[in-house]
């Protein structure tokens, strides 16, 4: 485990020993500026020399894996929870948008100059890309990174729905000669419902989703269906995702289209890097250094070169993206607000504390002081844990939150 170290004007300097930093804080000659990872700050000038540094970054669309050596050593290593909430969160403020336009207040200015913007990302995915930078961003702020090499991967999303294609084939899918998707679902099912069999009277169809949209289901053919108006209503009025009657499997195209629009994205921002592929990350994960596979060992393979032996380190850094706070709806210019300040005994959402029950994140809130505690994963750590008296704050909210790990053991 390493301390790292910043000079008098804030510029990262090489990580130094635990006992070293431990002697600076006694003699008054630094001050911690960061607890998770453990950054201290220099109070008095010094030389500015530095050791090349190479920094890797395995992306990703669910987590990243981030890591930086020099030499044959490990100095830094991240695995990064991105954030899947977003759509559920824009959702909801939605509803309270709708609800003060019907019930609260009448008239509400329009709002249109944010609409159809040309190159729009969806939010969802800006928050992955912005999750990347960030974290580089950071890297870069406690250590003086010389290089950094990134894995970008690349998917053939027509080889994965049909293995079998090639050639000329990839020109004449199944939708060719169709205007849109639900042209070709319509003439697929023969015009006909697919749930009475066309013994509705109801002769206007609708494409169904199979999979739920808010349950991660795609627009694509195979996961849309013909049902008439009348089954469509009933259907979704009687069941509930997990009980409906229709089922099918979720897309196995999403996670790769994702990486398709993070890596463009990646590309065209100012990050000066080197690219590599996935087979390279492989070939030198299993047979240079023959380290079982996680994004973080994945990250400190990408920084190396094809004959560097380096061994990992016990010590990862594993952090949790969250929102900045949390939503209520009330009146006025907008139909919701941040609530940064929205207390309950001292706590908010997302705090570190220490308990009798263990140390954990603030999961769920009760006004009778019984809260739920959970790690980063999202795990629940205790369902009740009395906060009035038997609860200490550690760290407050942020929004990444930080849990620092050990490869061979527990959370610490």
């Amino acid at each position: 485990m390493r301390v790292f170290v910043l000079n008098k004007n804030g510029k990262p300097l090489m990580p130094t020993f635990p006992v070293i930093a431990r002697l600076l804080l006694k003699e008054k000659k630094a001050k911690v500026v960061r607890k998770t990872p453990f950054t201290i700050k220099l109070l008095y000038e010094t030389t500015e020399y530095t050791q090349p540094i190479t920094a890797g970054m395995d992306t990703g669309s669910a987590m990243v894996g981030c890591a930086a050596i020099s030499g044959n050593r490990v100095l830094y290593q991240s695995e990064i929870i991105l954030r899947n909430d977003i759509k559920d969160k824009m959702t909801q403020r939605r509803q309270y948008r709708r609800t003060r336009r019907t019930r609260k207040l009448r008239y509400r200015e329009p709002r249109f100059d944010n609409r159809g913007k040309e190159g729009k990302i969806a939010p969802s995915l800006r928050s992955k890309i912005e999750s990347h930078i960030r974290e580089k961003n950071f890297v870069e702020s406690i250590l003086p990174v010389t290089k950094w090499i990134v894995e970008l991967a690349s998917f053939d999303i027509h080889k994965i729905t049909n293995p079998i294609v090639e050639g000329i084939d990839y020109q004449n899918g199944k939708q060719k000669g169709f205007y849109n998707v639900k042209q070709y679902v319509l003439s697929r099912d023969n015009y006909t419902c697919q749930y009475c069999s066309g013994k509705s009277k109801d002769n206007v169809l609708e494409c169904h989703h199979i999979v739920f949209r808010k349950n991660k289901g795609t627009d694509t053919p195979t996961n849309l269906i013909n049902l008439c108006k009348t089954c469509h209503q009933d259907l979704h009025a009687k069941y509930t995702q997990d009980t409906f009657p229709i089922h099918g499997i979720k897309s196995r195209t999403k996670h790769p289209t994702e990486m398709g629009i993070i890596k463009s994205q990646i590309k065209k921002s100012n990050w000066n890097f080197t690219e590599t592929f996935g087979y390279e990350t492989k070939y030198k994960r299993e047979q240079v250094l023959k380290i079982p596979k996680t994004h973080s060992n994945d990250a400190i393979v990408i920084c190396c070169n094809d004959y560097q032996v380096i061994q990992p380190d016990d010590t990862i850094y594993v952090k949790r993206h969250v929102a900045v706070g949390d939503y209520q709806q009330t009146t006025g210019k907008r139909s919701e607000k941040k609530i940064p300040t929205g207390k309950l005994f001292g706590l908010r959402k997302f705090d570190l504390i220490k308990t009798i029950k263990g140390i954990g994140f603030v999961k769920g809130k009760r006004s009778s002081g019984y809260f739920v505690i959970c790690d980063i994963f999202n795990k629940t750590i205790s369902n009740s844990v009395k906060v009035k008296t038997e609860c200490v704050r550690l760290q407050a909210r942020k929004t990444t939150i930080v849990q620092l790990t050990r490869r061979n053991s527990s959370t610490v």
